[in-house]
């Protein structure tokens, strides 16, 4: 049996001494010239050395793994939100545990309790639930960042969209137009922060509005599938009086199946409808004739998530903080 590569055998290999390598191990390569780093790299890719997590943690407490939990990994605004986080976590030396809660709370609560038990340093968590006892099970003081939606009271930090802000310049745009109705299309809106966020900034446009307020609730969309075929057979009526109308769609999936309905039943945009939306991969600015959309700053956020839990760890200090990433709002043609 091949005997395994040490520390020691590096040290000998490189002519360095075992402190040099363990500093190099743990990505502090401050007073070490760019010579000896590249030296060191090469022993160790001609050994094949793979440092033992388990031996790490003995020696320092430490794994040096972050846990991430997103809500649904099958939507491609998650993708975006993990390309961000990647950006960050490939500038540091931690490295990710990746769950998918699949927009169960048992199985988000099953990823929790499997991520402390592998004692990672930190967790990353895109919350399915709404308050802060739903997560009692971690510690007030261990290091956690929300993304894109957080838990009330606000107990740890949360990297989120400005998304009561852009919701209202949306909809006071759809009334600049001279809209008479706005039908707005949702997935539940009561255990999510950030469509609660939009929906309060849609109400704050038109409390002083004569605008007629449509509401649709849809069911929860996994990549860009909706399941709401009824739920389109009570909104064509409404597009085919002579009441100007636009469509509001709290996110991407929704904003796609609607343009996919419009087509279907020959609706033209904005001759017949207006559409406006909040969109997650740029169906706005593909689509004829072009939809007036916010774009969020998906891949930013992942990266300050990442960059503030990081801080959390090495300073030993937990915020409460809310720290929003300001959106775009996209005016096209389609109003």
């Amino acid at each position: 049996m091949e005997k395994k590569a040490t520390i020691n055998d590096i040290a000998r290999i490189s002519n360095v001494s075992r402190t040099t390598i363990s500093r190099y191990l743990n990505g502090k390569f401050e007073n070490m010239s760019k010579e000896t780093q590249e030296r060191i790299r090469q022993v160790i890719e001609d050994l094949n050395y793979h440092p033992s997590r388990q031996a790490r943690f003995l020696k320092t407490q430490k794994t040096g793994i972050l846990g991430i939990i997103v809500g649904d990994i099958s939507n491609f605004y998650t993708a975006r939100l993990i390309k961000g986080m990647m950006n960050r976590l490939k500038k540091s030396q931690y490295h990710p545990i990746i769950m998918d809660s699949d927009l169960s709370r048992t199985l988000e609560q099953r990823n929790i309790n499997k991520l402390l038990e592998e004692q990672v340093e930190g967790v990353i968590i895109q919350p399915l639930g709404i308050d802060s006892s739903d997560y009692k099970m971690i510690d007030h003081q261990f290091p956690l960042v929300q993304i894109d939606r957080y838990v009330e009271p606000l107990v740890w930090p949360a990297v989120v969209s400005d998304n009561f802000k852009k919701s209202k310049e949306l909809v006071q745009l759809v009334i600049e137009k001279k809209y008479k109705r706005l039908i707005v299309l949702s997935p539940p809106v009561t255990f999510s922060s950030t469509r609660i966020k939009r929906y309060e900034g849609l109400m704050d446009a038109i409390k002083t509005q004569e605008i007629e307020l449509k509401e649709f609730i849809a069911p929860e969309a996994k990549d860009l599938d909706v399941d709401n075929s009824q739920f389109w057979n009570e909104i064509l009526p409404l597009t085919q009086d002579h009441v100007k109308t636009a469509i509001y769609t709290f996110n991407g999936p929704l904003l796609f199946e609607c343009i996919k309905f419009l087509k279907q039943n020959k609706l033209e945009i904005p001759k017949d409808i207006g559409l406006v939306g909040y969109d997650d991969l740029s169906w706005g600015e593909i689509m004829g004739p072009g939809i007036t959309a916010v774009e969020q700053n998906l891949e930013k956020i992942g990266y300050v998530a990442v960059d503030t839990l990081i801080k959390e760890i090495e300073e030993k200090k937990i915020t409460k903080e809310l720290i929003m990433i300001p959106s775009k709002l996209i005016p096209r043609q389609s109003l």
